[in-house]
């Protein structure tokens, strides 16, 4: 059986998540970047990075001003 990818270490019964767990996880991916906004933003940056959209460096500052503004 695996592993609840949520972290909770439970077992599932051969998905990934328990029940409700999904939405956990999503909940605590949120908090650590600052809220939903943000996420979108990491997404997005992602995204422009793997498509040679924005150099490693450009990628990296934008990405630590997410996680500076997170923290103010």
């Amino acid at each position: 059986m695996p592993e609840c990818e949520c972290g909770c270490g439970e077992r599932t019964l051969g998905g990934s998540f328990l029940p409700g767990h999904d939405q956990k996880l999503r909940t605590s991916l949120e908090a650590k970047v600052g809220g939903i906004l943000h996420l979108r933003d990491i997404v997005d940056l992602s995204e422009s990075y793997v498509n040679g959209k924005l150099s490693l460096q450009d990628f990296g500052r934008m990405m630590s001003n997410i996680f500076r503004a997170e923290k103010s």
